[in-house]
């Protein structure tokens, strides 16, 4: 029997919906692959790239989106993978978009390349560090530890003589990689100085000392000084100069008279002095290191006394001075080579309140025989953390929130004008001088700053261990770094290399 014409259009329609639902199905293949393919490579990107060099804010955002995509195209997902035909390259090209999406997305960033083990007994501190070539060196009252700072292995150990402890160090280490310890018994002042050989760990020369007394263990900071070749130790009747070579003695400075040392300060081509003459003006002096006679003689505005002072830099020459009296002298002064001052930078204000040294007003609790300056300089660029009222606060309820900003200030020590300012996550626990540019450390973010225009070159989020409090932060390659922290007993390792 011949077929009519309506059994002709019942064919073409069933054809064309078996077409219709077969591409359909082919649609949501490879739909479904491509999307879930997507969300799953992004949040498997999120998970490991921390471990493999990736940071920043926009992760947990991606996150995010990765975990609400999922949940309605996992079906799809997994529609695809048993419908190898069409769904694997769709599964292909979604992961390649996914990848792609988090690698033009997501920061940088840098991980713990290795710890050193925590510190014992756990009321141990450290009191300063150095960096040598390859080492970090971290100085404990007790001892002296050398890091390598590509594995963090112990490469040397140093001890006090007998019973003694450290009661200071040199700020700056010679150009052979020396650098100077002063120890002495518990509650002795500072009775001699040895120099350390960095490289090996071994002693070399000890030369006595007359230091002021001293608090239990505790260590002083600027007692002792390297200058070019030489070393500079104070003592209560002045100061002397010896070869870091052998010890040997070069010359003697006396201070002014009815004036006590106060500190001294070395550089490739100076010697600088600060004594204390009574209730009066402190006096800084600049001496040529090989013959220690006197170039200039400058008087500080101190009547009254002094509460903190620090050289923060020997050239250009600028100080830190904090008297005593509230209307007294509180700022950064400048100085050229006559002795003439050219800056004042008030280190309180109405903008800013500068972090000379880093841990604020808790400062000399923390690295005590060298001290962590947040106030660095560059050219003739001071650059320092600056804070305000209100930068860190937290909220208050049953998941107490913390939110925190934070800031670097560039002053001119020409003539004390802000340059400018970069902006920052979060307080300042670490500054480092890399070149022309200056690195900030936050609790968990690395900023490098241009010194000259104050532009952030480059953003790193420390993906591990979070710096809670000041460190020593140093470069030990290419984007590599270590980080000594005083306390390295509870929250952070007492050194840690990151890259």
């Amino acid at each position: 029997m011949a077929k009519g014409p309506e059994d002709s259009g019942v064919r073409a329609r069933t054809k064309w919906r078996a077409r219709f639902v077969k591409h359909r199905e082919d649609g949501l293949v490879v739909f479904g692959g491509v999307l879930g393919a997507l969300f799953a490579s992004l949040g498997l990107a999120v998970l490991f790239g921390p471990a493999n060099g990736f940071g920043g804010d926009s992760l947990a955002f991606m996150g995010a989106i990765s975990i609400v995509g999922l949940l309605p195209c996992g079906a799809g997902f997994v529609w695809a993978l048993i419908h190898p035909r069409r769904g694997l390259p769709a599964v292909a090209f979604g992961t390649v978009l996914g990848l792609g999406v988090f690698v033009c997305f997501a920061g940088d960033g840098v991980n713990d390349d290795w710890k050193a083990e925590s510190d014992h007994p756990s009321t141990v501190r450290a009191v300063g560090s150095w960096t040598s070539g390859n080492l970090v060196v971290r100085v404990r009252p007790d001892q002296v530890v050398a890091y390598r700072s590509d594995s963090g292995s112990v490469a040397w150990q140093w001890t006090p003589p007998g019973q003694d402890s450290v009661c200071t160090m040199s700020r700056g280490i010679g150009s052979g990689g020396v650098g100077l310890v002063g120890h002495a018994p518990r509650g002795k002042p500072c009775a001699a100085v040895t120099s350390l050989d960095l490289a090996d760990g071994r002693a070399g020369w000890t030369a006595a000392v007359n230091a002021p007394a001293r608090d239990g263990d505790s260590a002083d900071s600027d007692l002792v000084a390297v200058a070019g070749t030489l070393a500079v130790l104070q003592g209560t009747d002045g100061w002397r100069a010896v070869r870091l070579t052998d010890g040997r003695e070069q010359w003697r400075s006396a201070p002014d008279t009815g004036c006590v040392p106060l500190e001294v300060a070395g550089g490739e081509q100076d010697v600088v002095t600060a004594a204390q003459c009574g209730d009066g003006a402190a006096v800084l002096r600049s001496l040529t290191p090989g013959n220690g006679q006197g170039r200039t003689r400058i008087d500080l505005p101190t009547e009254g006394g002094l509460k903190n002072f620090m050289v923060v830099s020997v050239d250009p020459l600028a100080v830190w001075v904090d008297a005593q009296a509230d209307h007294g002298t509180h700022a950064v002064l400048s100085y050229d080579a006559a002795g003439r001052q050219r800056a004042a930078i008030p280190v309180t204000g109405d903008e800013y309140d500068l972090d000379v040294m880093l841990g604020g007003v808790h400062a000399f609790d923390e690295f005590s025989a060298r001290p962590l300056f947040g106030g660095v300089v560059v050219g003739d660029l001071f650059i320092v953390p600056g804070e305000r009222p209100g930068d860190v606060s937290i909220s208050g309820g049953k998941r107490p929130r913390r939110t925190a900003t934070g800031r670097l200030v560039a002053y001119s020590l020409a003539d004390g004008a802000k340059r400018w300012t970069a902006g920052l996550d979060d307080q300042v626990t670490g500054v480092l001088v890399d070149g022309g540019s200056v690195w900030a450390m936050t609790r968990d973010k690395l900023t490098r700053v241009d010194a000259a225009t104050g532009r952030r070159s480059r953003e790193l989020d420390v993906n591990d261990t979070a710096s809670l409090y000041p460190v020593d932060l140093a470069v030990a390659g290419r984007e590599q770094f270590t980080v000594v922290a005083e306390d390295g007993t509870r929250d952070e390792p007492p050194v840690r290399g990151i890259s």
